[in-house]
């Protein structure tokens, strides 16, 4: 989908070993394609129907989550983590840089806005946020410790 903006639209899952099913939520959503990825999906959608998979193998057959790990040696790169981590690793930056919650629930594909409040506690809290921005500015900003009298050699 290229209008309004990049994105592709989630409407069915695939898991390895069983037919292909709706999603977890029974309904499709639209997720947006960054600039720095819209070039690596555009290669990858060349001589491909709208309703085909676009993540496959060479041959074009559905791409499985077992051959996927394999290839990538996820035991020794994923450092104990999931591959579902890697939706956290898509949710946090987006809410980091003030997307909107619904928005970013829209995107998750979650029913709750509830679920996507959870990705929220790996961000701290707006305290914590505007503390560690104090302690980031440089001595004698606004706001921070005092540098020196005014006039006075350090």
């Amino acid at each position: 989908m290229e209008v309004p903006a990049p994105g592709m639209i989630v409407r069915r899952s695939a898991p390895e070993g069983i037919a292909t099913k709706a999603t977890k939520s029974g309904r499709s959503r639209r997720v947006p394609i960054g600039n720095r990825v819209l070039p690596i999906v555009e290669r990858l959608k060349v001589d491909k129907l709208p309703s085909d998979l676009l993540f496959t193998t060479v041959s074009g057959s559905r791409l499985h989550r077992s051959a996927v790990l394999r290839t990538m040696r996820w035991e020794r790169t994923g450092r104990g983590r999931r591959i579902h981590d890697l939706r956290h690793t898509a949710a946090c930056p987006w809410l980091a840089r003030g997307v909107d919650v619904s928005t970013v629930q829209a995107w998750m594909g979650h029913a709750s806005i509830a679920t996507t409040n959870l990705y929220l506690h790996h961000l701290g809290t707006g305290a914590d946020l505007a503390s560690l921005e104090r302690l980031n500015r440089a001595p004698g900003a606004t706001g921070g410790p005092s540098a020196g009298r005014a006039g006075e050699q350090q």
